[in-house]
């Protein structure tokens, strides 16, 4: 099966920081993806530069990075928070130990870590961000703050509802709405902590007003809304209690 998507904007963060204001969106994560390890200072550098008010940037360590545990001090010193890990374009699984020795060096300064889940469009196929992975890595690094993206693994949500929704890893919204079966999409939503879901949109790959429009029209009541919205996501990047 092929899937495709467009892109909403062009990829800037000047366009990002417009796509949010006609979204009425406040604050982003932003993302970042090292595909070699060369790459991956200059992304630290770049993430640091980017922190504001509005985007909150994660790092990126690829998995032959050399010293990930120096980088990960180097992305606590820079202020940041986090980092992004995509098995697809970095080649690893999701329970390599490469990615493994990665995750305990954030989860040892109080980094948290957002992973692709499930397939992806331009690896339609493979298994190596699979939901089993993902549980895997969790048992094994339990302290890390983990978020799985797109409802625990695009494409693969069965799964997902076999090995990760219920646990206390954090999953979000994105790229789920337009794909996932309705009846299968509030089966993730009943069957996860309340808070421990988070929107995201995955722009510029989904349009953020639409995906906004779709989360708000789903049958959630009004504070779950609230918190997945707003409250779950500072909790996550540690800026509010988990719970609160």
């Amino acid at each position: 099966m092929t899937f495709r998507a467009r892109a909403s904007f062009d990829g800037t963060a000047a366009g990002l920081l417009d796509s949010m204001d006609r979204a009425g969106i406040d604050r982003a994560v932003v993302c970042s993806v090292a595909t070699k390890p060369e790459q991956v200072p200059k992304i630290t550098a770049w993430a640091a530069a980017l922190a504001s008010d509005r985007f909150v940037p994660f790092a990126s360590i690829h998995p032959d990075f050399p010293d990930p545990e120096g980088e990960v001090e180097r992305v606590a010193s820079a202020g940041l928070v986090g980092l992004k890990f995509h098995a697809q374009y970095m080649g690893c699984p999701a329970d390599d130990p490469r990615a493994e020795r990665i995750a305990r060096a954030a989860a040892q300064v109080g980094l948290v870590m957002a992973f692709h889940a499930g397939h992806d469009m331009g690896y339609p196929s493979d298994d190596l961000a699979s939901p089993r992975r993902l549980r895997r890595l969790h048992e094994r690094v339990p302290d890390l703050r983990l978020l799985v993206c797109h409802m625990g693994g695009w494409q693969s949500w069965n799964e997902a509802l076999e090995h990760l929704i219920g646990t206390e890893m954090y999953v979000e919204t994105s790229m789920t709405q337009r794909w996932c079966p309705p009846d299968l999409l509030a089966r993730l939503f009943e069957g996860h902590g309340p808070g421990r879901i988070l929107f995201g949109t995955d722009a510029p790959w989904s349009d953020q007003a639409e995906s906004l429009a779709a989360f708000l029209a789903l049958p959630l009541d009004a504070d779950r809304k609230r918190r997945i919205l707003w409250d779950n996501a500072l909790a996550f990047l540690g800026e509010a209690p988990v719970g609160a």
